[in-house]
């Protein structure tokens, strides 16, 4: 059950007395020792008094300070031994600690079909905010949707996103080089980041890169390790950017400019796209603002002229989720078998159905202050008092502590006060994130008092 190494501290009344008792320095004088092994069921505490002469009792204490979890009398003679077995598992030092919001409003929408309606409630945004072993936090990994350029243009800087965004990352450029036989990725540079906060990091795109229609890709990377040639030459983009050609289509406008969420019930819903650019060959690309993947071939259109396209909405994108609409737009483009003409992206608004709410948009941590949250300890205030900022925060979300990443669902609701949609204030106890050490302490009453000899488990 334990895995234990000690250091033995003896400490004399003086540092420890019992309540109303004096301090005496019988203990220096008596040389007791103490030591703990391993047990099936719980710890045996090992104790040694040479001399028993002038000792009337004895107790054995086990203390995780400031709470003392065992006391017990002890026979007073020269050798002996007690087993601990404590009720439930001692709450050992943790490893992490995470943030989340729990949401009780945001519905879980459900993908059977009939669907009889979401069920609601669950955490969303979990984000790392410390850890006790001095690794850094997060993942250094990008997961935004496309990013589009145009060739030529002057905005070379960028807003690449993820989550967990360590603010020493570094972030590399690759381009992507296509043949005939293969696609590849090459290795180009590393870029200049900024680290804005947990989800979103300004990335410099070099204007070189802008002067002709390619495809880039970015990755992020730990700062504090190094690659070579053959590691970079294994990498694929975690977030890719699109430098569209300037021949490039251009949707003028979208018929009809709004959908009812209903409209794909039963097939796909066609709209009509009008601009210049159109060819035999083009495509429409649908998806939200969240949720975009240019790769794909798109939807079907057809060729009306170089300035209309007939093009479908795909129905799961309007698939009625029970009671909610999708809060987000229906986003569409144009491209062709080339995959840098691309045009800017239109978006068509989703309606709800006359029986239907919009689906309230999920919570979102960008920031929180402390950070990292540091470990605390027995003398640390009851609370760390947690400013968290971010997105789609409502009144009656709940800050949860999540202690062990490998158990999903395993959260500590903390106290939150929600103060206006991009800011909420919660209070994170010290019994969840502090460092525990336990103790073992012996305690001899003679005549001249009452003195205590203690030693400390260091591995905990």
């Amino acid at each position: 059950m334990f895995l234990r190494s000690a250091w033995l501290l003896a400490i004399l009344a003086a540092a420890c007395p019992l309540v109303g008792q004096s301090a005496g320095t019988g203990c220096a004088t008596l040389n007791p020792k103490i030591d703990f092994r391993d047990a099936t069921d719980g710890m045996n505490v090992i104790y040694r008094i040479p001399d028993v002469h002038g000792i009337s009792a004895a107790w054995m204490e086990v203390w995780d300070r400031p709470k003392r979890l065992f006391r017990t009398e002890i026979p007073v003679k020269t050798d002996g031994q007690i087993l601990w077995e404590p009720d439930e598992a001692y709450p050992t030092t943790p490893e992490t600690l995470g943030l989340a919001i729990y949401d009780a409003e945001l519905p879980e929408f459900c993908i059977d079909n009939p669907c009889s309606g979401p069920s609601f409630g669950h955490a969303v945004s979990e984000v790392a905010v410390g850890n006790s072993t001095g690794e850094s936090l997060g993942f250094a990994k990008l997961e935004g949707p496309p990013i589009l350029l145009r060739e030529g243009g002057d905005k070379t800087d960028v807003i690449a996103t993820g989550e967990d965004l360590p603010t020493d990352m570094k972030v590399m450029l690759f381009e992507q080089d296509e043949t005939p036989d293969k696609t590849q990725w090459i290795f180009r540079a590393y870029l200049n980041a900024e680290a804005i906060d947990l989800r979103h990091t300004k990335v410099s795109i070099p204007f070189g890169y802008l002067l002709k229609p390619s495809v880039l890709g970015l990755v992020a990377h730990d700062a504090t390790v190094e690659m070579d040639a053959e590691a970079l030459s294994k990498l694929f983009p975690e977030q890719e950017i699109y430098v569209a050609s300037k021949d490039s289509p251009v949707i003028s406008s979208v018929e009809p400019s709004s959908i009812r969420s209903d409209a794909g019930k039963k097939d796909d819903v066609p709209v009509t796209l009008r601009g210049s650019g159109f060819t035999q060959e083009s495509h429409a690309i649908f998806g939200t603002p969240s949720q975009m993947n240019l790769g794909l071939n798109g939807g079907n259109a057809e060729f009306v002229s170089s300035q209309e396209l007939r093009a479908y909405i795909p129905s799961y994108l309007l698939t009625l989720n029970g009671l909610f609409a999708s809060n987000e737009p229906i986003r569409v483009l144009v491209t062709d078998e080339s995959a840098v003409k691309i045009s800017e992206p239109r978006d068509i608004e989703v309606l709800p159905a006359q029986s239907q709410k919009v689906a309230p948009k999920a919570a979102a941590i960008n920031s929180v202050a402390p950070f990292p949250i540091p470990l605390m300890d027995s003398h640390s205030p009851r609370y760390e008092v947690v400013e968290i900022e971010g997105e789609n925060f409502r009144p009656d979300d709940r800050v949860v502590a999540v202690l062990d990443p490998d158990r999903p669902g395993d959260y500590s609701p903390l106290k939150t006060e929600f103060i206006s949609e991009t800011k909420l204030r919660a209070w994170l106890p010290r019994e969840l994130w502090r460092k525990h050490q336990l103790s073992y302490r012996l305690l001899l009453k003679t005549a001249a008092g009452v003195c205590a000899t203690e030693v400390f488990d260091e591995v905990n």
